[in-house]
């Protein structure tokens, strides 16, 4: 009885470890659980009972699977344990495509850099993979409830960006733009990754970036990739990248050969929340720090001819730890700032943009991103009777190109009614 109440309490300890580091952020403490729990199965298995030759039948399977289950267990911990130290760190980074390609937007005075090292703010937990970070911070960001999360969002940040390579150590990176040029073509459109302000998502990938360019070049319009600066740089950093990327756009586009009031957002996730919160908040509006020192592209208008947003977020209510990624930890962890900017946050209700033409895109079983805010946004733009598009996927975040783009497209470019030629009324 003893033996088998033993075995049953190193299972339930397994089973909750390993429920543990599924479901919560303590990936370490629940695997030490779970190492704990195979020792006790082991110590019973092996040494408790009476000899194999005393023993009746089901007390050897018992042993047996015992041991197999020990085995496994103890296993799966040191390899796990071994992949989250993941000894060797992590390489650097596929590049991004085309960023040989990559322009400079501001030119050597970048607002909101310093030679200061980024790890001395940054509260980073060790180095675990890419995979794993990237797991823990999707897990942590999401909820209507207040976590202290900060560690995991900078541990993402080092270990895909910085480890990775996409962004320096000091903060001092160089915001740019990779044109993808249509000839003869009258429309640009300016391209914002997503990521979580954590990464930008076309870092090693292209689904946010030259994939979408290119499907616009062969529709003859040219396109523009941001990179923008994103964690551990706080607002208003990415917000007066975003600007200056559409002054510069706009101020070339004598040089490219569109119209400079033909330019739009192209928006995805976070990137997305950047280019609404853009045409509500920062479009017309002075947001470079005071005493910046500005050039010609600086006095040119910041106006876009529309904004496009696929799977983001227009609030944080729904994703409340996702706030350390973009603002001030420490008004983050105040109660009181933190309450305020939830609300200064929201943009279904501070919604400004009604002369703006709009595309908003959600999937209805988005669980990273839930699709209210979304929802609430697009009811708060037709009270406001703004000209805005609603296009739903019935998936997940992350969907691909093919699930937009020609709904886009025609928001994009509508096709023109010919009108038809006046009756003739005589006779």
């Amino acid at each position: 009885m003893i033996r088998l109440i033993g075995m049953l309490v190193a299972l339930a300890v397994i089973a909750g470890g390993l429920y543990g580091a599924v479901f919560t952020l303590k990936t370490k403490l629940f695997l030490a659980v779970m190492g704990i729990g195979a020792l006790i199965l082991f110590i019973i298995a092996f040494f408790t009972g009476p000899d194999w030759e005393d023993r009746r039948w089901y007390s050897k399977i018992a042993r047996v699977l015992g041991i197999i289950l020990t085995c496994a267990v103890l296993s799966a911990v040191i390899g796990a344990a071994l992949f989250m130290i993941n000894p060797l760190g992590n390489d650097e980074g596929t590049p991004i495509a085309d960023v040989k390609e990559s322009i400079n937007i501001w030119g050597a005075a970048i607002p909101g850099n310093e030679l200061v090292s980024k790890l001395d703010y940054m509260e980073i937990d060790g180095e675990p993979p890419v995979p794993v970070a990237r797991l823990r911070f999707e897990k942590a960001v999401t909820g209507t409830e207040y976590k202290d999360v900060l560690n995991i969002i900078d541990t993402y940040t080092y270990t895909h960006g910085i480890q990775g390579e996409y962004d320096s150590y000091l903060y001092n990176d160089e915001p740019f733009v990779i044109p993808y040029i249509a000839e003869k073509s009258e429309d640009a459109v300016l391209i914002i990754p997503g990521g979580g302000y954590a990464i930008r998502s076309n870092e090693g990938k292209n689904n946010e970036g030259q994939i979408i360019a290119k499907a616009l070049n062969e529709k003859g319009i040219s396109a523009f990739v941001l990179w923008y600066r994103a964690n551990p740089y706080p607002s208003p950093i990415a917000e007066m990248d975003l600007q200056r990327a559409v002054r510069w756009v706009k101020a070339n586009a004598e040089t490219y050969g569109y119209k400079a009031d033909h330019v739009s957002l192209l928006g995805f996730g976070a990137g997305g929340n950047l280019a609404a919160e853009y045409v509500n908040k920062i479009m017309g509006n002075t947001i470079l720090p005071e005493g910046f020192t500005g050039d010609s592209i600086d006095s040119v208008s910041d106006k876009v001819s529309g904004a496009a947003m696929i799977y983001p977020f227009m609030n944080y209510y729904q994703n409340v730890p996702l706030l350390f990624t973009h603002y001030n930890s420490d008004e983050v962890r105040s109660v009181t700032a933190r309450t305020q900017m939830l609300e200064d946050t929201d943009l279904t209700k501070q919604f400004n943009s009604a002369e703006i033409r709009q595309f908003v895109s959600y999937g209805t079983k988005d669980t990273l991103v839930p699709p209210q805010s979304a929802q609430d946004y697009i009811a708060a733009a037709k009270a406001a009777e703004g000209d805005i598009t609603e296009h739903s996927v019935n998936k997940g975040h992350y969907y691909g190109i093919e699930d937009y783009f020609d709904d886009y497209m025609a928001w994009l470019k509508p096709a023109k009614t010919e009108e038809k030629p006046a009756e003739d009324n005589e006779g």
